[in-house]
């Protein structure tokens, strides 16, 4: 179930989405009119305890989809391109660890197995797979913790406008980041860049550069105009502050 809610910041009050065992897709302004796009988000875990207990079994996911009826939910649309931890959610799940942090500002952390991968007609197709230290804050204030959101952005390049091959990259906040409050402003500067490593208050993110190539098909598949998360659990809600799409070309 999907409830909106409202959370004091030092940059002022914002509204969030909080997610549980759901989905958010949202269509595209300019559908599939993009050869590259950068589709981030502001989000935290909504847990208060800090009794260092693991988030577990659960799944992310952040990407493009064919319209608001393609969702990861589904655990097998019909056409979807983008990152998954683990990999992918309709075969297994992850866990995420609780870390302390320092100041109280604890988060949780994640090196399950991720993928980029692709659907196609409900058929999965994994890429590439291995170890990333997913970074995401917690909802905690207790302790003198900081109200603070984390960042997470998929890069996906096309090689031709409606069929070709599709390479995708990642980019998370590092552990400094997680003492720290990460605002809209920041997400738009590392959505814009993509050249190198964003910096984001003096500490780069962690970047996997573009690379991956899978086979797509608009055509055949439908075309990807809507931005599509999903995360799986039902205790510990995802809670999305903000979600942009920057189109590079």
């Amino acid at each position: 179930m999907s409830v909106i809610y409202a959370r004091n910041f030092a940059t002022g009050t914002q509204n969030y989405l909080n997610l549980t065992v759901n989905d958010y897709l949202r269509p595209i302004s300019i559908s599939n009119n993009w050869n590259r796009i950068r589709v981030g988000m502001l989000c935290a875990l909504g847990t208060v305890s800090e009794l260092a207990f693991p988030i577990r079994g659960c799944s992310l996911g952040l990407g493009v989809s064919n319209g608001i009826n393609n969702s990861l939910s589904l655990q097998a649309p019909n056409h979807f391109f983008g990152f998954t931890t683990p990999a992918p959610p309709s075969t297994t799940t992850a866990n995420f660890v609780y870390n302390a942090g320092s100041a109280g500002n604890s988060y949780f952390s994640t090196t399950s197995v991720f993928s980029f991968v692709k659907y196609a007609a409900g058929t999965l197709t994994t890429g590439a797979v291995g170890a990333l230290t997913l970074l995401l804050p917690s909802n905690t204030t207790q302790g003198g913790a900081l109200a603070r959101r984390g960042i997470l952005i998929v890069d996906i390049n096309k090689s031709a406008p409606v069929t070709g091959n599709i390479t995708q990259g990642i980019t998370c906040g590092a552990v400094a980041h997680m003492a720290l409050d990460i605002t809209t402003a920041d997400l738009y500067t590392a959505l814009e860049w993509y050249t190198t490593s964003p910096v984001i208050q003096g500490t780069a993110l962690t970047t996997l550069a573009l690379g991956n190539s899978l086979a797509f098909n608009e055509v055949t598949n439908g075309i990807l105009d809507t931005v599509c998360l999903y995360w799986s659990h039902f205790t510990v809600p995802l809670q999305l502050y903000e979600i942009a799409v920057y189109r590079v070309g």
